[in-house]
């Protein structure tokens, strides 16, 4: 684990927003009845800027990713709130006018690069059709195939391999592959979702390093979702905390991670042990996360929290920026302790 540092965004505050988020709700249908996902998700991502989204599993955060791109199941239900795209609100398009957006303006790295692929074609003719959708006018087979050449070079390929079947890979070039279909279509936005499930760590450094790479060539902005604190601490600029559908903690990385104000994050940091350095004692994190189809009234967190109050499971705290655009929804963030820092 190492402090976070800039990934080549920092200054990104300072830049054009590209994609806003506004007070988003989203539910699941279900025969139980409606599941809160996404419960009130606002936050801003500048161009050029590199976002993380992290938290627990099933804390909401593959549900506000494939909301971005609306790639929603048939149950799913949005109830509110906007996602613009450079001032476009993108739950405002028809089917037609968003598959166009998709992977020409925002594009996925998907979990899982196994069953990214389908196991009877090339990878390359793979990424070719994704481009025959969306580029206008059409490439020509010369021009895609030095295209795929140049994005495979790009993430550390041999541009031959585009040539062989899925199976031929490993699952570290696997991945690299989906990241050179990620950037097929020229995408103002990349959204990794949990970009190194299932790889060793030798190779989940590598993909990272690949990916901060590209983004510092190409001045592309990409949000990071995973349930790794330590990647989004290493890849991010700016990064949010959510819980049980909600973002409890939103900032700079570097604040965030050197200064939780929020005592879920508190809790999440506290609870990850350190390789090296001065041994310390883990405090984790007690309890289970609600049952989003009961969430519980007032702060969501308020059942696990050690500084919990009568108030907290009455009403729901804002969120209150307390300084740099550190925002904590918590009526009692002034509790939490000073965080020492995790070190490697």
């Amino acid at each position: 684990m190492t402090q976070p540092r800039p990934s080549g965004g920092a200054a990104a505050v300072t830049r054009r927003p590209l994609l806003e988020v506004d007070h988003l709700v989203m539910h699941y249908r279900t025969k139980a009845g409606e599941v809160s996902a996404v419960d009130d998700v606002t936050f801003t991502l500048h161009e050029g800027e590199a976002l993380g989204l992290v938290g627990e599993s099933g804390c909401g955060k593959t549900s506000v990713a494939m909301s971005l791109l609306r790639l929603l199941p048939d149950n799913a239900e949005y109830k509110s709130g906007e996602i613009r795209l450079e001032g476009v609100d993108l739950l405002s398009l028809s089917e037609e006018q968003m598959r166009r957006r998709r992977w020409s303006d925002i594009s996925m790295v998907f979990q899982g690069a196994m069953n990214a692929w389908n196991p009877v074609y090339k990878v390359g003719d793979q990424i070719k059709e994704a481009m025959d959708m969306h580029f206008e006018p059409r490439l020509s087979d010369d021009e895609a195939d030095e295209r795929i050449a140049q994005l495979f070079r790009l993430v550390g390929l041999p541009p031959e391999m585009a040539g062989r079947y899925p199976h031929e890979f490993s699952g570290g070039m696997r991945q690299r592959a989906v990241i050179a279909m990620a950037l097929a279509c020229d995408p103002k936005i990349i959204i990794a979702d949990e970009p190194t499930t299932a790889l060793d760590v030798i190779v989940q450094d590598q993909i990272l390093e690949e990916l901060k790479k590209i983004q510092r060539e190409l001045g592309m902005s990409i949000i990071y979702i995973s349930h790794d604190i330590a990647v989004i601490a290493e890849v991010t600029d700016t990064m949010g905390v959510m819980y049980a559908g909600k973002l409890v903690e939103f900032g700079p990385t570097v604040d965030i991670f050197g200064n939780p104000k929020h005592p879920y994050t508190y809790l999440l940091l506290s609870s990850t042990p350190s390789v090296t350095g001065p041994r310390r004692r883990l405090a984790p994190l007690e309890g289970e996360p609600p049952n989003l189809l009961n969430p519980p009234s007032g702060c969501r967190f308020h059942p696990r929290c050690p500084f919990a109050t009568e108030r907290c499971a009455v009403a729901e705290p804002p969120p209150e920026d307390i300084g740099g655009g550190h925002l904590v929804a918590c009526y009692h963030w002034e509790q939490v302790p000073e965080f020492g820092g995790l070190t490697r």
